[in-house]
């Protein structure tokens, strides 16, 4: 019996030090490449924080979008979620607050910058660039059209929107 057991004990402590010990036998420092700024690549930066009480996350979030989208190979959406939908309203952005606060961006973009005139510039005519949540969007705003953005599900908008651009991004940055 005293056998059996000796035995038992040290296969198990073979098996344990043998599945500890893989984790050594990786090769950490192998960099097997990865996508490049020369691959096509879509990237979906999402906001959802409320721009009102974190102006900071959704000029970061904007700026990131903006700058990505200098890339020809990259299709870079914003996506706006839980309060950052408010960021797809018109009267909600150009508040007092967010009206005076200024994004500071890179010198090769404008250097200082209002939000709102960030957000027009990175859309500047392709509200395609932009996606609002509709389950958030409809829970605060109930019945209206985003000023900025398209709506899934809205007339003439596919529902699919949501899901094709999350299955089809390369990167999602969040904010």
């Amino acid at each position: 019996m005293n056998t059996k057991l000796n035995r038992s004990l040290t296969t198990m402590l073979a098996l344990f030090i043998l599945v500890a010990m893989q984790s050594v036998q990786a090769d950490w420092n192998v960099n097997f490449g990865g996508i490049s700024a020369a691959d096509p690549q879509d990237v979906v930066v999402s906001l959802a924080t409320d721009p009102n009480h974190d102006p900071e996350a959704a000029c970061l979030a904007v700026t990131f979008a903006r700058s990505l989208s200098g890339n020809p190979n990259a299709n870079i959406t914003l996506f706006v979620t839980l309060d950052g939908v408010n960021l797809a309203r018109d009267d909600y952005i150009t508040r007092k607050r967010l009206k005076e606060y200024e994004c500071t961006t890179p010198p090769t973009m404008s250097g200082k910058i209002s939000l709102a005139d960030h957000l027009t510039a990175f859309i500047d005519g392709n509200d395609n660039r932009m996606v609002v949540c509709p389950i958030c969007w409809n829970e605060r705003y109930e019945g209206e059209l985003p000023d900025y953005g398209v709506l899934p599900g809205a007339e003439g908008v596919t529902d699919k929107a949501i899901g094709a651009m999350m299955f089809n991004a390369d990167k999602i940055l969040s904010f």
